[in-house]
């Protein structure tokens, strides 16, 4: 059903990206546009798909009922979902839709080349079948103008409200920090107190450590989607216990349950495709060669989507080295272009790092 009222303003979560060097590929390959479009096509319809099959189930109806809905123009999409009223239930609703985004921008980047840059935020919007309208639109646009490298940056209030301890009241919180205290001052605490208190604890513990794998800490003091990990409940979970939630989820959504159940790519797999596409990225941006030498512009242009890419490849290099997986670690050296000194980036195929 068309969805063309006038629908009014509400606050969202809003995932906004594009495609890097879009613009600069219509501008310097004009004989390649018809193999462009044939990949954002299937980029777009995949992610199409993959949004469907998100709001048709079930299990994410049981997380909040994300219902994410979607604009998609040109080389630009915006994703959101509308702010819940359950604040128990919101951080897991916004880590829902923040690996739903991550998905797609790893798809986007490991099946067709594409690498993305936008914002993720919250903010006001009015949004139906014709049009999306609101200071949350633009709040969006601006971050993705301001990312600068190939990531989706992550505004400081998300970040923030992550990091805060809403799954409990005010009145929980006062009782475990009550207990914390007799702890600390050595005092007898009842055995319902000390399950309560431990509760709190690995609540706490379990979201910061999966906040930390799905948020990356750039250089530049700001947080954005780690694309390159996929959430594994095994890190966080017993294997018996994720038995006994496949076999819930079985019977609530066969759909969810065969989805779950596929073999994921490993890290491995998502790390050596990430690397030689990267690879690919360094190699073509530090050839200068056919720019002609009165082309001063062109060399600055060139040299600039080359330092996107190096972004890249520190953030490659760093989840590596996070996940004890320098055997895919990219080694380079840097260099210069002789002609007008614009940085060159030597990719090194040397051993693999033990």
């Amino acid at each position: 059903m068309n969805n063309t009222e006038l629908n009014p303003i509400s606050e969202y979560y809003i995932a906004y990206f594009d495609m890097l060097g879009y613009k600069a590929f219509f501008q310097e390959h004009h004989d390649k546009v018809a193999s462009l479009l044939s990949s954002i096509h299937d980029a777009i319809t995949k992610t199409k798909n993959y949004l469907q099959s998100i709001n048709n189930s079930p299990l994410a109806q049981m997380v909040g009922n994300l219902n994410i809905q979607s604009k998609i123009f040109s080389d630009n999409i915006l994703l959101c979902i509308e702010v819940g009223t359950d604040d128990k239930k919101e951080k897991a609703r916004i880590v829902a839709f923040m690996m739903v985004v991550s998905e797609i921008q790893r798809g986007f980047i490991l099946e067709d080349g594409l690498f993305l840059r936008g914002g993720f935020t919250k903010g006001n919007l009015s949004i139906n079948d014709d049009y999306v309208f609101g200071d949350g639109l633009i709040d969006a646009v601006t971050m993705e103008e301001h990312a600068i490298h190939p990531r989706i940056v992550v505004s400081e209030a998300i970040v923030k409200y992550l990091w805060g301890i809403y799954q409990f009241t005010a009145q929980e919180l006062d009782q475990a920090i009550e207990i914390e205290k007799k702890l600390n001052d050595g005092e007898h605490i009842s055995l319902e107190d000390q399950r309560f208190y431990t509760h709190v604890l690995q609540v706490v513990s379990l979201e910061r450590r999966i906040f930390m794998k799905i948020l990356y800490w750039c250089s530049d003091d700001v947080w954005c989607l780690s694309y390159l990990y996929r959430l594994d409940v095994s890190e966080f979970i017993s294997k018996e216990v994720q038995l006994k939630l496949q076999e819930m989820i079985k019977q609530v959504s066969p759909a969810d349950y065969e989805r779950m159940t596929n073999t994921p790519a490993p890290i491995e797999a998502i790390l050596k495709a990430h690397a030689e596409i990267v690879k690919e990225k360094l190699r073509r941006y530090s050839d200068y060669s056919s720019i002609p030498t009165n082309e001063i512009k062109r060399f600055e242009i060139q040299e600039n989507v080359l330092k996107k890419y190096v972004w890249a490849m520190v953030y490659h290099n760093d989840i590596c080295t996070s996940n004890n997986r320098l055997q895919y670690f990219i080694n380079t050296i840097a260099n210069c272009e002789r002609r007008h000194m614009k940085l060159m980036i030597n990719v090194l195929e040397s051993e693999k790092n033990e």
